[in-house]
């Protein structure tokens, strides 16, 4: 189950990711970032992208949680 758990949060880490990069890329590579829409846009887009990556390190965790305590009994 929590395999499961971490597949779902990776996949949502990689697309995260990848909104955060294609946000930096509008900004540094477009002039959207002058314009009211565009700071909504490049806003948004970057904001989604790191909460979709942030759940992804507590899973990691509480992985390495259930090992250690699979190790000790």
């Amino acid at each position: 189950m929590i395999k499961n758990i971490i597949h779902t949060f990776k996949v949502l880490h990689w697309l995260g990711l990848s909104l955060l990069i294609f946000a930096i890329g509008l900004y540094c590579f477009t002039s959207l970032e002058q314009l009211r829409s565009g700071i909504v846009l490049i806003a948004c887009l970057s904001g989604l992208g790191m909460v979709m990556m942030s759940p992804f390190p507590v899973a990691l965790f509480l992985q390495w949680a259930s090992t250690q305590n699979e190790h000790t009994k």
